[in-house]
């Protein structure tokens, strides 16, 4: 070692010296719908059969503990807790993300903080700093890993597990040392193999975050026992970078993470995260944004559409682009099945993509007319951006739209009313209005609760 720090010792002081108010107030606000984001994905993942096998999982193998395990009254430990629930939170595919990383955060950070901060007693403070912290890691991670990483290895399932070590460090209390080891740790850990889509098992996907979280914690755990973990697990010879990127870029990894003493001009990460407007892949919404757009200006039909061209990014093609989807879940991962909804049904909302809409024969149809391309032109812009540009004939009617940006991006902010109405929408069916607001309400007033919400209550009958 030299007396140089390492990336890991950096980011490990940047966690262990965050507090509350280093935070401005626009980022407390942004973890907070953070928050909201994450339970409306969950409560809409509880209304999936998967969600039991995941919380089955999570008892079978991790036992019964203290810990709280959405939709059971009884939990489990830490470790499989945070497991359980960072999987069910993925199931729906409505959680939050980040473009330049290319990956989902809430469901790998939050739940952490779910499965730990009663048994630790934290308060609502503790619980915002160890979401900010979390999302600082895994964005840094993912960014660093750049975007050839995410070919081959899901960023959610990678830099995601930094993440949840990140925020179980926080909350643990762990010193600047064991934070480092914490990270050296998770990086031990870390995995997530995108051949699944290849083979057309989508339904595998929520165990990438699931794991993510499950050795977050155990990473900090092992911090903890005061057993050391790599000093240079991101840079070294056999480390992160080295491993699992082909161009790493390790500027970025602490590019925008804020290093002590802190100022009130200081920004954080999780101030760059986006959030969905629609329950797909991420990288069908800016089509779906284009798409509404040629919507909302002519009056078209479906059956008078002759064809449709989505000119899109390379990772569209590789990711969100299966032809005759068999399942719900697949669905969410078809371009061309999203656009043919929209246009078929008028619109495209949280609950609305069913098995009867999978198999209606008017998308079906629309479908075959429909052509996703590659377009060179855009490459250049991903990821900083979601370039495409959506053309639909309509005979000899033809309409084109470009669009960048996504409802939900930084650049295209949700209101937290329009977060409100997300988690009414996928909450609804699975939790009590009573308990909606009450949960909410707790949520909005995180930075002045005393205590930690009561998760067990959302134990279904």
């Amino acid at each position: 070692m030299t007396s140089q720090k390492s990336l890991s010792q950096v980011l490990g002081a940047h966690i262990h010296a965050l507090q509350f108010d280093d935070l401005p107030p626009a980022t407390v606000e942004k973890a907070k719908d953070c928050f909201i984001d994450y339970f409306a994905s969950a409560f809409s993942g509880l209304g999936h059969p998967l969600s039991d096998t995941y919380i089955d999982l999570a008892h079978r193998l991790g036992g019964t503990g203290p810990c709280p395990v959405l939709g059971r009254g009884q939990g489990s430990n830490p470790a499989y807790a945070a497991f359980a629930n960072a999987a069910i939170g993925h199931i729906s595919e409505t959680d939050d993300g980040h473009r330049a990383s290319i990956m989902h955060i809430g469901t790998v950070v939050i739940p952490v903080i779910v499965a730990l901060a009663e048994q630790l007693g934290a308060n609502g403070k503790q619980c915002i700093e160890s979401c900010v912290v979390g999302y600082d890691a895994a964005i840094g991670v993912g960014e660093a890993l750049g975007p050839e990483h995410y070919h081959t290895w899901h960023t959610t399932a990678t830099a995601g597990c930094f993440g949840a070590a990140a925020a179980a460090a926080k909350l643990m209390g762990l010193g600047a040392e064991q934070c480092a080891h914490t990270l050296g740790h998770a990086g031990t850990l870390t995995a997530g193999l995108w051949q699944f889509l290849e083979d057309g098992r989508v339904e595998a996907k929520a165990l990438h975050p699931g794991n993510s979280a499950l050795n977050g914690v155990t990473a900090a755990y092992l911090a903890s026992a005061d057993i050391p973990g790599a000093d240079r697990i991101f840079e070294g010879e056999r480390g992160l970078f080295k491993a699992m990127s082909a161009s790493p870029d390790p500027d970025a990894l602490l590019k925008g993470i804020a290093r002590p003493p802190y100022t009130p001009a200081t920004s954080f990460r999780i101030d760059e995260a986006n959030f969905k407007a629609y329950p797909t892949c991420g990288q069908t919404h800016s089509m779906i944004d284009a798409a509404r757009t040629i919507m909302a200006s002519h009056s078209i039909r479906a059956h008078d559409v002759t064809r449709i061209e989505a000119r899109v990014y390379q990772k569209t093609l590789d990711i969100a682009d299966i032809k005759d989807p068999k399942s719900v879940e697949q669905a969410k991962f078809s371009l061309s099945f999203c656009l043919a909804m929209l246009l078929a049904r008028g619109k495209l909302t949280f609950t609305n993509i069913t098995d009867e809409a999978l198999y209606d024969p008017e998308i079906r149809t629309l479908m075959g007319r429909i052509e996703v391309v590659h377009a060179p032109d855009m490459e250049k812009l991903f990821p900083a951006c979601r370039p495409c540009v959506v053309t639909v004939e309509c005979g000899e009617e033809v309409h084109s739209a470009e669009n960048h940006y996504r409802r939900g991006d930084p650049e295209t902010p949700m209101s937290r009313q329009d977060m409100k109405d997300k988690f009414a929408e996928l909450a609804g069916a699975h939790v009590a209005a009573s308990e909606q607001k009450a949960l909410l309400h707790w949520i909005e007033d995180l930075d002045q609760a005393s205590d930690i919400f009561d998760f067990h209550r959302f134990a279904r009958q």
